[in-house]
């Protein structure tokens, strides 16, 4: 195991299109962490919003990154579990699980008080006591760092997808293809249900039908997609459920439409603060639509993810496309924005 050095590169958000990689030192531990060595970080949507405009409530130089795999390169005194050399993968968070949220088993995006990693595109990231007692795993030598870095957003992907009911053979409508959208499709599929994914790209559609998706709809230049899409399901009524993970309020009104007489909406791709929609009480009351909202994800579903990419049970290929070293982070975050492939390793040796 080589000397850890006293600083690092750890790339900092400055300003909109202001992203710099800076000598800062390496994080301290206390009793209870472990420092990790970056292998493998992520590209994500995240990324690209704090890229281009920032971080609601940072400031300049904010850390920036948190899809996070490496080697334990130092343990605290008080850590059982882990030792130095170990590989792992870490969630970027943990509930506090003693806030009010916590306690009436909202322990996911509702917690009061996250514990959260800093600074996942850095040589280095120290996890705290929290993590480490609950959303840190072990990767065995035969996953690759890349794989196990899809641990957070995958955990988000099967925390929207556990919580909405499907039954087998039910038609579930999907909004949205990104990465999020691409596995839920893929769970979906797992839990028995006929979807349907409606997108305006041709070729994440592509990938869409690649993980089992029935019928792919492209949004383009189409006039009245709810009709359209209801017209796929058994006599026009609409699906079962409906999940929106574009983030769009367009499409969050598009979800509720699309839905039959009892359906369930799960709006969990999030909006821009201050947008608005706009929902037929009829459709609510008389048509007895359940709506609800879902984000993040908790620690069963980190559990959950980590188990089935551990296990092999994802393609990792299809998720990860394209492979930077760290020194092009910010041409891996672009072309992510531009939506060339899904999501890019950042390699950090």
């Amino acid at each position: 195991m080589s000397e850890i050095p006293a600083t690092m590169k750890a790339a900092l958000w400055y300003a909109p299109l202001d992203v710099r990689f800076v000598d800062v030192p390496v994080p301290e531990i206390d009793d209870k962490g472990v420092l990790i060595k970056t292998k493998v970080t992520l590209t994500c949507g995240t990324d690209v919003k704090t890229y281009k405009r920032g971080y609601p409530g940072e400031k300049p130089g904010a850390t920036f990154g948190h899809e996070v795999a490496g080697e334990i390169v130092k343990v605290g005194k008080d850590v059982e579990g882990f030792k130095v050399g170990d590989r792992v993968v870490t969630h970027n968070t943990a509930p506090c699980g003693s806030c009010y949220y916590c306690k009436i088993g909202r322990n996911d995006g509702e917690c009061e008080s996250l514990v959260r990693i800093k600074g996942g595109h850095s040589q280095y990231v120290a996890v705290p006591d929290q993590i480490v007692k609950t959303n840190l795993f072990h990767v065995p030598d035969q996953v690759p760092y890349k794989a196990a870095a899809l641990v957070e957003p995958f955990s988000c992907a099967v925390y929207g997808a556990d919580m909405t009911p499907v039954h087998f053979g039910d038609y579930v409508v999907i909004l949205g293809a990104g990465p999020i959208g691409l596995m839920i499709a893929m769970l979906m599929k797992k839990k028995g249900a006929k979807v349907i994914h409606a997108d305006f790209s041709a070729k994440r559609l592509e990938v869409s039908k690649s993980l089992g998706t029935d019928i792919v709809f492209d949004l383009t230049g189409v006039e009245d997609p709810v009709k359209e899409i209801r017209a796929l399901t058994p006599d026009g009524r609409g699906a079962d459920s409906a999940i929106d993970a574009s983030g769009q309020p367009a499409a969050w009104e598009n979800a509720i439409n699309i839905v039959r007489k009892a359906g369930f909406v799960n709006l969990f791709g999030g909006c821009k603060a201050g947008t608005t929609i706009t929902v037929d009480t009829h459709r609510i009351h008389y048509d007895g639509v359940t709506l609800t909202g879902f984000y993040h994800t908790t620690p069963r579903h980190v559990q959950m993810a980590a188990d089935m990419i551990i296990n092999g049970e994802i393609p990792v290929d299809t998720f990860v496309t394209g492979e930077y070293p760290w020194e092009q982070l910010i041409e891996a975050v672009e072309a992510h924005g531009r939506q060339e492939g899904i999501k890019n390793a950042i390699n950090w040796d």
